[in-house]
C-alpha cells in the first residue's frame, strides 16, 4: 500500500508541497493537491512542508497490536531514533517496548559490520563505478528517473532489510518484525516489505509506547544493546564511504559522497562516465546530512548535535562484540520509468501566451507556483498536472486587469491621493469631470478642488459617505465617498458621482413648490379680503334691517295705544 494518505479536501492551495518536491510528483486539479504515486520517490518532503497537514503516513499500529497479541514480535530501530527521542530516552524506549510484549528490541546498527562485509564482496565483483543503494529514496530515483544507471547501483538490500534478514536467521520459531524508522521510502521498498512485517514512524512508535505499563517497564530498565553498534555511521552522509576507505576498499580520491535530494538529482542528471573517470564509489543520501534529518527529524535539535549523539551512542557500546554476519543478501532492481504524458509544443505555447509569457525573454520564472520555470509549468498544464490559476503573476495581472477595466469604465470619477493630498491616480471620468481645472496625476489635489472633507478623513481615518458638494464655477453637483484604501497606510480614495441633473431637477421642483406656495398664499389672502368685504356688507344690511324692524314694532305699539 502506498504509505502516504492524502486528505486533499484540507488543501489550502499554497503550492508549498510542490515547491518542496524535487521530482514534481504532485498534481493540482480543482485547487487540490494530489500525489502522483508512480512518479513519487517517497522523500516525504511534502508531508513535512504541508502547513495544513493534508498528508499523513499510513498507520500500521493496529496491525502491530494484533501481532503482539498473537505472535512473537521483534522491534528493530533505525539508528536515527536517537535523533527523535534523544540518547537519554533510549533506555525508556527499550523498557516500554519489552513491557508491551516485544521479545527483542534491537537497533539495526548492530548488523553494520556484516553489511559492510557483504557490500565489500559485491564491490569486488564490479569493474565500473558504483552508486550506493543503502538509501531507498536513491533506489527509487534510479528506478523511476534514471533506469539507465541501474547497472551501477550496488545490488544490496538496505541496512534495515539486511538486519531483518539477520534477525530471522537467529530465531527458529516464526517471528514478526516491526521496524521503526524516519524513512518513508523504507515502508514501500519491495524487498523491505518481504522481510519486515510492519513499519512505524517514530511518532507512531511514541504513541504506541505510551500504552506500556509503567510498573512493568521497571523490570526491563537494564535492557541495552548486546552487540556493537557498528552501523551507526551508515546513517550519516559520508559514513559509508569513510568505512570503505578505512578498510582499504577505496582511496579517498576514489569516493565521493553527497546528500540532499536536489544535489543528488543534479548529480544524476549530469552523470557522465567521462566526468566520473577515476571515481569508483558514489555515496548518495537524499536527506540532508543523512538519515538524521528524515521525516519529523529535521527540526529536532541542530544537525551538529544530532551527529554527535549518533556517534556518542556508537562509542558507548564500542566494547561489545560484533554481531556475526550472514551470507551476502543481494537484491534486484526494476525499471519503473515514469513516462509522462505528451505535451505538444504548440499547446505549451498557447498556455504560455494565455499566461502572458510570450517569449523566453519575458518568462518570469518566479517559481511561486512550485515549478522551476514558466515553461515547466505550462507543460504541466498541458499534461493535466497543473492549472493556469496556479500562476500568481497571471492571477494578479488578471485581477488588476479586471479592476483596471472597472475603474477606467465606471462613470463616476475616482481620485486616489496620499496623506499630503497629492494625486496618485485619476480615472478618465475624473479627468473629464474636472476638465476645466486641468486635473493631473502628481499634482496637489487642493490646487483644484475644496478638500475640507478629505482633510477630515485623513485626520480621523474615518470615511465619509454620501456627502453632497457643489462646485459653482463648474455648475457641478457631486455625491462623494471618501475612504482610506484597504491595506494601505497613506492612500485614500475619493469617488465623485455626478448628480448635477438630479440636483437641477430637485432645485427646479423646489422653485415650482415655492411659486405654488406663494400663489396659494395670494389666493388665500384674496379670499380673506373678499370674505371680510362680504362680512362688512352683511353687517350693514343686518343693522338696517334691525332698525327697520324696531321701527315697525314701535309703530305697532303706538297703533295699539290709540285704539
Amino acid at each position: 500500500m502506498f504509505p502516504i494518505i492524502n486528505k486533499s479536501t484540507n488543501c489550502t492551495d499554497c503550492y508549498r508541497c510542490l515547491r518542496a518536491c524535487a521530482v514534481k510528483a504532485i498534481s493540482f486539479s480543482n485547487k487540490q493537491a494530489k500525489i502522483i504515486a508512480d512518479k513519487c520517490v517517497l522523500c516525504a518532503r511534502c508531508i513535512a512542508e504541508c502547513p495544513a497537514k493534508t498528508k499523513t503516513i499510513y498507520d500500521q499500529t493496529a496491525q502491530v497490536k494484533k501481532f503482539l497479541q498473537e505472535d512473537a514480535v521483534v522491534l528493530t530501530l533505525s539508528p536515527s531514533f536517537i535523533s527523535y527521542f534523544g540518547c537519554d530516552q533510549a533506555e525508556d524506549i527499550y523498557a516500554a517496548a519489552y513491557a508491551l510484549g516485544f521479545i527483542l528490541v534491537e537497533e539495526t546498527a548492530v548488523s553494520g559490520a556484516g553489511y559492510i562485509e557483504s557490500l565489500t564482496e559485491q564491490i569486488n565483483d564490479k569493474e565500473q563505478f558504483i552508486i550506493s543503494s543503502h538509501c531507498p529514496v536513491i533506489v527509487n530515483l534510479l528506478e523511476k528517473r534514471f533506469p539507465k544507471l541501474l547497472p551501477h547501483l550496488l545490488p544490496l538490500a538496505t541496512p534495515a532489510t539486511y538486519h531483518a534478514h539477520v534477525v530471522r536467521k537467529r530465531f527458529e520459531q516464526p517471528i514478526k518484525i516491526v521496524h521503526a524508522t524516519a524513512c518513508l521510502s523504507e515502508m514501500h521498498d519491495d524487498q523491505s516489505v518481504q522481510e519486515i512485517d510492519a513499519m512505524l514512524s517514530f511518532a507512531q512508535l511514541e504513541q504506541l509506547l505510551k500504552e506500556a505499563n509503567v510498573e512493568a517497564m521497571e523490570k526491563f530498565r537494564a535492557k541495552e544493546p548486546t552487540y556493537r553498534l557498528s552501523g551507526q555511521e551508515l546513517i550519516l552522509t559520508g559514513g559509508l564511504a569513510e568505512q570503505l576507505v578505512d578498510k582499504g576498499v577505496f582511496t579517498n580520491e576514489e569516493v565521493i559522497h553527497l546528500s540532499g535530494i536536489k544535489d543528488c538529482l543534479e548529480t544524476l542528471e549530469g552523470l557522465d562516465k567521462k566526468l566520473v573517470k577515476g571515481i569508483k564509489f558514489l555515496e548518495m543520501m537524499t536527506c540532508r546530512e543523512g538519515c538524521i534529518t528524515g521525516l519529523n527529524l529535521e527540526k529536532n535539535d541542530s544537525i551538529l548535535n544530532k551527529r554527535l549523539q549518533v556517534l556518542k551512542r556508537e562509542k558507548r557500546y564500542a566494547h561489545l562484540p560484533a554481531l556475526e554476519s550472514v551470507e551476502t543478501y543481494q537484491r534486484s532492481f526494476h525499471n519503473k520509468w515514469y513516462q509522462p504524458k505528451e505535451a505538444p509544443t504548440e499547446a505549451v505555447k498557447e498556455v504560455l501566451q494565455s499566461l502572458g509569457q510570450f517569449n523566453r525573454h519575458k518568462l518570469l520564472n518566479c517559481s511561486a507556483c512550485g515549478y522551476d520555470s514558466c515553461y515547466e509549468k505550462a507543460v504541466a498544464v498541458v499534461r493535466g498536472d497543473a492549472e493556469q490559476e496556479m500562476c500568481m503573476t497571471y492571477m494578479r495581472h488578471r485581477a488588476e486587469s479586471r479592476a483596471h477595466t472597472i475603474v477606467r469604465s465606471i462613470p463616476s470619477a475616482i481620485i486616489v491621493f496620499d496623506q499630503d493630498f497629492m494625486i496618485q491616480e485619476a480615472n478618465p471620468s475624473a479627468c473629464q469631470m474636472f476638465a476645466p481645472y486641468g486635473l493631473q496625476e502628481g499634482n496637489a489635489l487642493f490646487e483644484y478642488i475644496d478638500i475640507r472633507y478629505m482633510e477630515r478623513v485623513v485626520a480621523t481615518g474615518m470615511g465619509i459617505r454620501d456627502k453632497i458638494v457643489h462646485y459653482a464655477d463648474l455648475d457641478l453637483w457631486t455625491r462623494q465617498i471618501i475612504v482610506r484604501m484597504y491595506d494601505t497606510k497613506n492612500l485614500y480614495m475619493a469617488i465623485f458621482e455626478d448628480i448635477t441633473e438630479q440636483e437641477k431637477k430637485r432645485l427646479e421642483l423646489e422653485t415650482m413648490k415655492q411659486e405654488t406656495l406663494e400663489k396659494a398664499n395670494q389666493v388665500i389672502n384674496n379670499q380673506m379680503m373678499v370674505a371680510q368685504q362680504i362680512a362688512g356688507l352683511l353687517g350693514e344690511t343686518t343693522a338696517e334691517t334691525k332698525i327697520t324692524l324696531l321701527n315697525l314694532i314701535k309703530q305697532f305699539e303706538r297703533e295699539k295705544e290709540l285704539e
